[in-house]
């Protein structure tokens, strides 16, 4: 969310805006304490809150002492917990500050600046990473530091009747050639027909010329073929 806190050069009645949990609150002082934000959100006692600044990506807590300069593009936006603690994780090599012990997978990718294109995994040791599910919750808490990391939605189609796991929303000619043959014909007399169908709606089915890409979805299928120039 931006808010736009800029006014014209000289006035004297400037108000400057701000959130807390996605209510809108305005102040005339530019400058204000953490406990004083959280006082005009009607958090109070405000020492019984942990506040948490949002600068996507990034978040950080705001002690009770703690100054915000509100003028700041793109720090006006908070979340407010009933906690007396702060949680961290690290997200795509950044460190976060929350104030509970779980976080949903949705204000995970607000805060984190995830595209839709883009899926939250937990990274895991001596085992695989695990995919966040949309509706879930991390958790916090656990031992040691959670590391989160954005990847590229991953689809899973079909070449020549075998599953493919493709990270992105697009599959590029040489891609599908190197899919479909495990050491691949050369040669100048060499080509490949690649065709596809059950594609999405922009394009549902059709033949993929060489140097060409294709958008994708799960299931898709694709036969490529081996062909000599006539």
């Amino acid at each position: 969310m931006a808010l736009d806190n800029a006014s014209p050069e000289g006035s004297g009645n400037q108000r400057f805006v701000f959130t807390v949990n996605g209510e809108r609150y305005d102040t005339r002082d530019q400058i204000e304490e953490g406990r004083d934000l959280l006082q005009k959100a009607g958090l109070d006692p405000a020492g019984d809150h942990v506040l948490i600044q949002l600068t996507r990506p990034g978040s950080k807590s705001i002690g009770q002492e703690d100054e915000v300069n509100l003028g700041e593009p793109g720090r006006e936006e908070f979340r407010a917990f009933l906690s007396d603690r702060t949680f961290n994780f690290i997200g795509d090599d950044r460190g976060y500050e929350w104030g509970a012990a779980s976080i949903s997978e949705a204000d995970l990718r607000d805060i984190m600046g995830a595209k839709a294109n883009e899926v939250l995994v937990l990274e895991r040791q001596n085992e695989p990473d695990q995919e966040i599910e949309p509706g879930s919750n991390v958790d916090l808490d656990a031992q040691g530091t959670e590391r989160v990391r954005t990847r590229r939605r991953r689809i899973t189609i079909i070449v020549n009747a075998r599953q493919e796991a493709i990270d992105g929303d697009t599959v590029t000619y040489a891609q599908l050639v190197a899919l479909a043959f495990q050491a691949v014909p050369t040669g100048p007399e060499v080509l490949f027909t690649t065709t596809y169908s059950k594609g999405p709606r922009e394009n549902p089915k059709g033949t993929l010329p060489e140097g060409g890409s294709v958008s994708i979805k799960n299931g898709m299928i694709f036969v490529v073929t081996q062909t000599n120039r006539s």
